[in-house]
Protein backbone atom coordinates (compact mmCIF):
# COMPACT_ATOMS: atom_id res chain seq x y z
CA UNK A 1 0.00 0.00 0.00
CA UNK A 2 1.74 3.42 -1.27
CA UNK A 3 0.97 6.62 1.46
CA UNK A 4 2.44 9.81 0.70
CA UNK A 5 5.27 8.44 -1.96
CA UNK A 6 6.14 5.02 0.54
CA UNK A 7 5.10 1.73 1.28
CA UNK A 8 4.22 0.70 4.67
CA UNK A 9 6.73 -1.92 4.38
CA UNK A 10 9.36 0.56 3.97
CA UNK A 11 8.92 2.54 7.44
CA UNK A 12 10.96 1.28 9.77
CA UNK A 13 11.37 1.63 13.68
CA UNK A 14 14.28 3.92 14.20
CA UNK A 15 16.84 2.53 17.06
CA UNK A 16 19.03 4.79 19.23
CA UNK A 17 21.98 2.77 21.23
CA UNK A 18 24.50 5.28 23.33
CA UNK A 19 27.52 3.32 25.22
CA UNK A 20 30.64 4.51 26.00
CA UNK A 21 31.87 0.98 24.48
CA UNK A 22 31.79 1.39 20.64
CA UNK A 23 31.94 -1.91 20.47
CA UNK A 24 29.62 -3.05 22.79
CA UNK A 25 26.96 -0.82 20.78
CA UNK A 26 27.93 -2.74 17.34
CA UNK A 27 27.10 -5.25 18.98
CA UNK A 28 23.44 -4.42 19.65
CA UNK A 29 23.56 -2.23 16.29
CA UNK A 30 23.89 -5.59 14.22
CA UNK A 31 21.94 -8.69 16.52
CA UNK A 32 19.17 -6.16 16.42
CA UNK A 33 19.01 -5.05 12.94
CA UNK A 34 19.30 -8.08 11.70
CA UNK A 35 16.88 -9.90 13.77
CA UNK A 36 14.39 -6.80 13.81
CA UNK A 37 15.23 -4.68 10.71
CA UNK A 38 15.22 -1.95 12.30
CA UNK A 39 17.44 1.28 11.39
CA UNK A 40 20.15 1.80 14.02
CA UNK A 41 21.90 4.44 14.99
CA UNK A 42 24.88 4.36 17.70
CA UNK A 43 26.14 7.04 19.70
CA UNK A 44 28.59 8.07 22.20
CA UNK A 45 27.08 9.39 25.78
CA UNK A 46 28.55 12.95 24.92
CA UNK A 47 25.94 13.00 21.90
CA UNK A 48 22.97 11.98 24.23
CA UNK A 49 21.87 15.30 24.88
CA UNK A 50 21.69 16.88 21.52
CA UNK A 51 20.20 13.08 19.54
CA UNK A 52 17.39 12.48 22.41
CA UNK A 53 16.70 16.54 21.88
CA UNK A 54 15.80 15.88 18.71
CA UNK A 55 13.34 13.17 19.98
CA UNK A 56 13.83 11.03 16.32
CA UNK A 57 13.88 7.59 17.88
CA UNK A 58 11.29 5.21 18.67
CA UNK A 59 13.50 3.07 21.56
CA UNK A 60 16.68 3.74 22.95
CA UNK A 61 18.85 1.56 24.39
CA UNK A 62 20.56 3.55 26.78
CA UNK A 63 23.94 2.24 29.27
CA UNK A 64 22.10 3.23 32.91
CA UNK A 65 25.56 4.48 33.83
CA UNK A 66 24.73 7.66 31.91
CA UNK A 67 21.32 8.45 33.04
CA UNK A 68 21.85 11.99 35.06
CA UNK A 69 18.90 13.30 37.25
CA UNK A 70 18.85 16.01 34.16
CA UNK A 71 18.44 13.37 31.64
CA UNK A 72 15.56 11.60 33.41
CA UNK A 73 13.91 14.48 32.94
CA UNK A 74 14.11 14.48 29.21
CA UNK A 75 13.78 10.51 29.59
CA UNK A 76 10.53 11.06 30.63
CA UNK A 77 9.16 13.13 28.23
CA UNK A 78 9.92 11.38 25.89
CA UNK A 79 8.19 8.28 27.30
CA UNK A 80 4.94 10.50 27.36
CA UNK A 81 5.31 11.17 23.56
CA UNK A 82 5.65 7.79 22.98
CA UNK A 83 9.34 6.97 22.93
CA UNK A 84 10.40 3.69 24.16
CA UNK A 85 13.17 2.82 26.53
CA UNK A 86 15.92 -0.21 27.48
CA UNK A 87 18.62 0.33 29.97
CA UNK A 88 21.66 -1.67 29.80
CA UNK A 89 23.85 -2.30 32.72
CA UNK A 90 26.75 -4.17 33.50
CA UNK A 91 25.43 -4.47 37.35
CA UNK A 92 23.81 -7.83 37.89
CA UNK A 93 22.04 -5.45 40.80
CA UNK A 94 20.19 -4.32 37.72
CA UNK A 95 18.46 -7.13 36.49
CA UNK A 96 14.97 -6.71 37.89
CA UNK A 97 15.02 -2.72 37.06
CA UNK A 98 17.12 0.42 38.55
CA UNK A 99 15.02 1.62 41.14
CA UNK A 100 14.21 5.07 40.45
CA UNK A 101 13.06 4.19 36.56
CA UNK A 102 9.97 2.09 37.11
CA UNK A 103 9.12 0.48 33.83
CA UNK A 104 12.10 0.19 32.09
CA UNK A 105 13.27 -2.73 31.43
CA UNK A 106 17.06 -3.54 31.87
CA UNK A 107 19.25 -6.02 30.01
CA UNK A 108 22.91 -6.70 31.59
CA UNK A 109 25.96 -6.87 29.73
CA UNK A 110 27.38 -8.80 27.70
CA UNK A 111 23.96 -9.24 25.47
CA UNK A 112 22.41 -12.33 25.26
CA UNK A 113 21.25 -11.66 21.89
CA UNK A 114 17.66 -13.70 22.36
CA UNK A 115 16.93 -11.45 25.62
CA UNK A 116 18.03 -7.84 23.47
CA UNK A 117 16.00 -9.09 20.62
CA UNK A 118 12.78 -9.70 23.04
CA UNK A 119 13.06 -7.09 25.54
CA UNK A 120 13.51 -3.85 22.12
CA UNK A 121 10.75 -5.87 20.68
CA UNK A 122 8.47 -6.01 23.63
CA UNK A 123 8.82 -2.01 24.49
CA UNK A 124 8.11 -1.11 20.94
CA UNK A 125 5.74 -3.63 20.50
CA UNK A 126 2.91 -1.26 22.38
CA UNK A 127 2.96 1.31 20.05
CA UNK A 128 4.36 -0.32 16.69
CA UNK A 129 5.25 -3.90 15.15
CA UNK A 130 7.99 -5.26 13.80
Amino acid sequence: MAFLGFTIREIRVRLLVIDSHYLVAMEAEQVLGEALGCLVTIAMPRDVDTLLMEGAFDVMLIDIDFVTEALWGRIQRLRQAGAGFVFTSVDSRHRSGVPGFQGIPVVLKPFDDERLVEVVRNVNGAVKRF
